[in-house]
């Protein structure tokens, strides 16, 4: 967001939490490759979104995730780091989104922490990027691990009633 986003104190903004890239195999650019970004950024755009969080299915692409930072801020749209963490919890799976600060990947160490985080809840599973991959951890183990990295983050339950959601993940098998 531009520096002046909240000049008096507060702003209306429409946001999105739930954002996927092509580093998620769900999602499918047809576009020109050197034209990605600015296409990402202006269907941003174009959808009125002030504010977006990038949550690829239980991976974080830095590299990509900075360039459409970088883009967006230009745009005057404002985006944050996620995952889309399928925890251990439920029938299918329980789709969580995890909001992170930046200083999980700009801090003085230059360590990507989200990434440290991701191979400590996944630690000897293989293929753990595929979005039907479940953590090593239920919700509460999952903060804790999260909490043990001392840096700022929050949660959000994705689709709620869907199959790998939270009502329906915590219901009695049938």
């Amino acid at each position: 967001m531009s520096e002046n986003a909240f000049e008096c104190g507060s702003r209306w903004l429409k946001a999105d939490f739930h954002l996927h890239t092509r580093a998620d195999k769900e999602f499918k650019y047809t576009g020109e490759e050197n034209d990605y970004l600015n296409q990402y950024v202006r269907s941003l755009a174009n959808a009125g979104i002030g504010l977006g969080v990038i949550t690829n299915h239980n991976k974080f692409d830095l590299d990509e995730f900075r360039a459409l930072q970088k883009r967006a801020r230009k745009s005057g749209i404002g985006l944050l780091p996620g995952i889309e963490l399928s925890v251990k919890d439920g029938q299918a799976g329980v789709h969580t989104l995890v909001v992170f600060s930046d200083e999980w990947f700009a801090n003085k160490e230059q360590v990507n922490y989200i990434q440290s985080f991701l191979n400590v809840t996944f630690a000897g599973i293989a293929n753990f990027e595929d979005e039907n991959a479940r953590s090593k951890h239920d919700i509460v183990e999952t903060v804790r691990k999260l909490d043990d990295f001392h840096r700022d983050y929050f949660l959000i339950f994705a689709h709620v009633e869907a199959p790998n959601g939270l009502w329906s993940g915590f219901s009695p098998a049938e």
